[in-house]
Parts: structure tokens; sequence; C-alpha cells
């Protein structure tokens, strides 16, 4: 199925973009300074963030437009202000006091946190909107952070920062909390879902916020974030860009969902790998399963057809270089193109191990070239399988260049076990071979017959080029030996002068290997004892050229056909016994001489030949001299003594070539051609 595509449709947009930044969340905000101080969380669309105080317990700001004091100080709610060291603000409006003194509920006391129930030395509010107090620090509630308690206070413990579900803050340092505050844990940022910023650090966490752990950055699935340990901006997985380990990075990445190697399915965003091992291609690519009947697909995506049911989204392209190492960008269809496997190198094909040069797809290959057995299950078994080449080629070279040539009729024994097992052709099997060498007399063409017997299953097989499997010219393996009958092989060749012809006596299997027997019988073939005989093409009776058939026996067709006779309206002679044998009409036996006439017609009409002779001839046309498909009529339907008629519609100015043809060579003589025209009206 691989290598197979038929598109279904073109992409739809839905898909993460190619060097997206983060996700939109808002940024992390500041810790602040000193040992727990406080910070500022981030901007989101929500809440945000206030700024923390100096160290070392620092300071939270108030809600909604309280100003915070000196060191330990916070302002109050809803308007009031902080005072000097250690004061806070009163609710509703008080002012803060001396040192150690903060607002109480309503009015507050000096010395005494304005928390629930009696809150620890320090300034700060009561829930539920309480302003600045708290134990070891300013801020909030309970037990000994700074700030606002819950549900819209600013503050949380162990420093300054804002409670749940919509303030500002959170433990051990200043954030929002869960779930749209700004801010998180021990750190500045926003919480889960949509905050900005995360835990021990700034920074915005799960689902789309931005930051991360430990550090500034986005989190999954699309937020912008960095790594540990300290971090940085940029996106998380799986389709935003993050920054790595250890310092982390800023900026968006590509896309993953389409054309990154895999190993299995799990490995793709889009949940399907087309695995180098099931596919071939090389190192695997990932994928999705697609409809072929709609064919939509995310961005970046072409919806691929593989048949059998099997719809894929593979990754789209639009240049030469877009495509990864062992692909390239090629046309599916109508002008559409996507990543395919385009393996030029083994290693390339990191699992299966090699790249099959045909297809440029990864494969197993023939794992061992001389086992007899086909490792592979694509037909071909040890060298008879191109993936032998570098193991088997040097043995083949050799056994072809020791061949000894045979040059007479003969018969030489021979024995399969001693030989090779390094050439396979298309009847037979994966046993050993010897291989034999024709060489026809000098200066001789003919015909080679080879006689194989033996006692088990042995194959007979001839090329024209010893090493090329693909040079094949006939091979026979038919019959086997039985009990009482020896096994009998014929292959008849036709064999030319100066060529050399290999001869493969090969065993079906290894347990078939043993002794032969091979008769070689040469007939040469005479030019000019009027034979055709194989390869001749013509044979005259004569060795003369220039006549229609060379003193090779080969065609002269241009020659003859320059030689045909111009004939005319009426009557006009001739005798068949004097003509070539170059020619061959479809109701004649080819080999029997004729005469060549030509004629062109003056204008469109109609053409009346009738063909008179004392024995069997017979007439055909043709448009064109040389063309034996340019036949048009083909006549040889009377007995001797009786006339051959031929009635055509005619093209004026079109030359005819008409053939007088004899049936047998005993019929070849005298005869009368004569032509009618009549033109059209």
């Amino acid at each position: 199925m691989a290598g197979l595509f038929v598109l279904a449709l073109s992409t739809t947009a839905g898909c993460g973009d190619d060097d997206g930044e983060g996700g939109s969340g808002g940024s992390g905000g500041a810790g602040g300074i000193g040992v727990t101080g406080s910070g500022t969380g981030g901007s989101d669309a929500t809440s945000t963030g206030s700024s923390g105080g100096a160290g070392p317990t620092g300071t939270g700001g108030a809600e909604p437009t309280g100003t915070g004091g000196a060191t330990g100080s916070g302002g109050a709610e809803p308007t009031g202000t902080g005072g000097a060291t250690g004061t806070g603000g009163a609710e509703p409006t008080g002012t803060g006091g001396a040192t150690g003194s903060g607002g109480a509920e309503p009015t507050g006391a000096t010395g005494s946190g304005g928390a629930e129930p009696t809150g620890a030395t320090g300034s700060g509010g009561a829930e539920p909107t309480g302003g600045t107090g708290g134990a070891t620090g300013s801020g909030g509630a309970a037990p000994t952070g700074s700030g606002g308690a819950e549900p819209t206070g600013t503050g949380g413990a162990t420093g300054s920062g804002g409670a749940e579900p919509t303030g500002t803050g959170g433990a051990t340092g200043s954030g929002g909390a869960e779930p749209t505050g700004t801010g998180g844990a021990t750190g500045s940022g926003g919480a889960e879902p949509t905050g900005t910023g995360g835990a021990t650090g700034s920074g915005g966490a799960e689902p789309t916020g931005t930051g991360g752990a430990t550090g500034a950055g986005g989190a999954e699935p699309t937020g912008a974030g960095g790594a540990e340990p300290t971090g940085g901006t940029g996106g998380a997985e799986p389709t935003g860009a993050g920054g790595a380990e250890p310092t982390g990075g800023t900026g968006g990445g590509p896309s993953t969902i389409y054309g990154a190697a895999c190993a299995d399915h799990d490995a793709c965003a889009g949940e399907y790998c087309m695995t180098e091992t099931e596919w071939g291609w090389p190192s695997g690519s990932c994928a999705s399963p697609c409809d072929p009947a709609v064919g939509a697909c995310s961005e970046g995506g072409v919806c691929v057809d593989f048949g059998e049911g099997v719809g894929l989204c593979v990754l789209r392209c639009s240049g030469p270089d877009a495509c990864r190492d062992g692909y390239t960008c090629s046309e599916i269809v109508d002008g559409i193109t996507a990543c395919t496997p385009a393996c030029t190198d083994h290693a390339q094909c990191t699992e299966l191990g090699m790249c099959d040069p045909f297809d440029s797809t990864c494969k197993a290959g023939e794992a061992a070239c001389a086992d007899g057995v086909d490792d592979e299950g694509d037909g071909l078994t040890d060298c008879a399988d191109h993936d032998c080449d570098a193991t088997c080629g040097p043995i083949a070279d050799a056994a072809c260049a020791d061949a000894a040539a045979v040059t007479t009729t003969t018969t030489i024994e021979g024995d399969t076990s001693t030989g090779t097992s390094v050439f396979q052709a298309s009847c037979t099997g994966g046993g050993p071979e010897q291989l034999h060498l024709f060489r026809p007399p000098a200066g001789q063409s003919g015909t080679l017959l080879v006689v194989l017997q033996s006692e088990s299953d042995h194959g007979l097989y001839a090329r024209t080029v010893c090493t090329n499997s693909f040079a094949e010219i006939d091979c026979k393996d038919e019959y086997a030996a039985t009990d009482t009958r020896l096994e009998e092989e014929e292959l008849e060749l036709v064999v030319h002068r100066d060529e050399a012809v290999p001869i493969f006596v090969d065993a079906y299997s290894p347990d078939d290997a043993g002794p032969y027997t091979l008769d070689f019988v040469f007939s040469p073939a005479v030019c000019g004892d009027g034979i055709i005989s194989q390869p001749e093409e013509c044979d005259d009776r004569n060795t003369t050229s220039g006549d229609g058939c060379s003193a090779e026996c080969t065609l002269e067709l241009d020659d003859a056909c320059a030689d045909a006779l111009p004939a005319v309206l009426g009557d006009n002679q001739g005798d068949t016994s004097t003509g070539t044998r170059l020619f061959n009409g479809t109701c004649f036996t080819r080999g029997m001489p004729e005469k060549i006439h030509t004629y062109t017609p003056p204008s469109d009409g109609t053409l009346t030949l009738a063909l008179s002779s004392t024995t069997d001839l017979g007439l055909y046309v043709r448009t064109s001299c040389a063309d034996e498909d340019s036949q048009i009529r083909c006549e040889d339907s009377a007995a001797a003594g009786r006339d051959e008629r031929i009635e055509l519609d005619v093209d004026g100015g079109a030359p005819l070539f008409i053939f007088v043809d004899t049936y047998s060579a005993a019929d070849a003589g005298r005869y009368t051609l004569n032509l009618a025209f009549t033109p059209a009206r």
C-alpha cells in the first residue's frame, strides 16, 4: 500500500500555527524582594496583581485603592492608608496607628492584627474583605501570611497576595490564585485555568496561561513557557514553542502533527504513525486518519486515499527542500504535493536497514544470499534478488568469465552439485547451476537445438547477456524424471555469427542437484539456397545485393520498393517467378515470390483490380510498400485459372502498392493485372 496515492480532498484549517507564539493567558508577574517578599501578579483578562513591598517580610497593597506603607505595613479596605512601621489601616475607613499597631474590626486596636479570630503581631484585615495584617509580616488571613482572605481579599499565607477565587497573590509569595487570579504558589504569577503565572516562579499555568514551573513560561497544551530548571518563555506541547533544559528559550515552534519521525502511534499528535516496518516510510512518518470521501485535514496536511479503506493526512509541501531527509516533495495529483518516501541510502532506513532503489522505500531485504530462501517474500531468492548484487555480483562475473565455450555439435556431461548458486531464471528454482557458453562456428549463423537429460528435476534456460537476468531468451522446466524415464528439456535458439549464447542448467532445488547430459545440435543457415532459415530475413537463391535481399540474406525492402513497376489503366503483364521473396500478405504463405506494382489515382474514386493467371496467384494492396500494417485488402480465394478481383474506394493523389503473390512455389508464373478507375461524382 506504501507508494500508492489517490488524492481525496485538499486541506482545511484547524491545526496549530507553524512557528506560533505561546498561549494568550498572559505573562507572569515579578517576585517580591526579600525572604518571603511579595510580588506582582501578571496581567490577565480578569485580575491584576498588586505590588509587593520591601524586605524582609514585605507588604501587600489593599483593595480596591488602598496603598501600602513602610516595612510591615499595608493599606486597609476600602480606602484607608497604611501608617508607619508595623501599622495598617482599619476597616472600613480607619488609618494605621503607631508602631506595631493596625486597624481592628471595625476600628482595630494598637498592636493587634485585624485578623479573625485575633490575628498576630503585625497589621492586617480580616475576612471576608479584610485589609492588611497577619503574623510574621503584613497581609490578610490565617495562618501566618499577610493580605486579604477569601473570597476577594488580597494576600495569602507566609507572604502577601490574593486568595481564591479571584484574589491576587498566593502562598509563600505574591500572585493570584485559581481559577482566574494572578500569581501562584512560592512566587508570582497566575494559577489555572487561565491565570498568568505558575508555581515557584512566575508565568501562566495550564491550560492556556503563560509561564511554567520553576521559571517563567507557558504550560501545556498551547501556552508559551520555559522548561526546568530555570526556564524562559515559549510554548509548551503539543504545538507551542518553548525553552529547553537547562535554561529555556523563547518563541514558538513548528507543528508536529504531520511528517515527524516516529516508531509507533503514541509518538504522533495526529495519533497515527506510518511506521517504517509496515509502510516502508524512512524512520516512520506521523500522520492522522481522514475520510477520503471528505478529505478534511488540519492545516499543513493533505488527505490521501491509500486504498482498502485507509485514508491518511500526510505532510503537505511546497518546494524541493520542504521535506526531511529520506523524503521528497512530489505531486500527488492535480498539482497538490506532499512529502513522500525518497530514500537514497540504507542509513535512512533506521529500522529495516535497506533502501529499495526501485520505489525509494525501506525494506528488510534479502538477509542471506546463499540459503535458498526468499527472505522478504518478493519472489526473488538469494542472488536473483538485487539486494544481493554486492555479494553475488563478483561470483556471477567470475562464473561467466570461466565458462568453457562450445562451438560445434557435441554432447557434454555435467553435475550441478559442483556448480554455483548465483543465477536464477523465470521457470527454475533456487538450486545450484552450471553454465555453458555456445559460440557458433566462425562467420556462421543458424539454429541451435539444446537437449537436457537428467535423473532429477533440472531446468534449462538461455540469455543474451550472461549476468543480466532480464536478458533471458527462453526457459524450459516442463518435466521431471520418473523411475522409468529421464527428464528431458529442449531449447531451440537462433544464434548469430560471432555472438556467444550463455546456456544454464539449473537444479530446481538443492536436493535435485546432480549429473546431467547436454546435447548441442547446430544447423547453420546458408544464404542463397532459397530456404529462409533463421536468422535469415530473406533468401532469393543468390548472394547478390541490391535486388531486395542482400548477400547476407537481410531484407533490402527500400530497394525492392523503389523497383516497383508503375501500373497503367488497362492490362499490365508480369511474372512472379522472377520476383522478390521479401514481402507477405495476410492471405499468403511467407517466402513465396511476388511482383510489385504502384499506382496513384488521379482523383477520388473507385479502383477495380482484376488478376488473371493460369496458376494459383493472388494480390494484396498497401498504402506503404514496406509496412505490413498498411495493408488494406488481400485476396486469394479463386482457384488457378480464375480471376481474383478487388474493388477499392481511393483518394486522389495517394499512391498505392499492388502486390501479385504466389500461393506456393509451384504456382509461380505469368499473369495479367487489369486496372479500371471510376472518378467519384
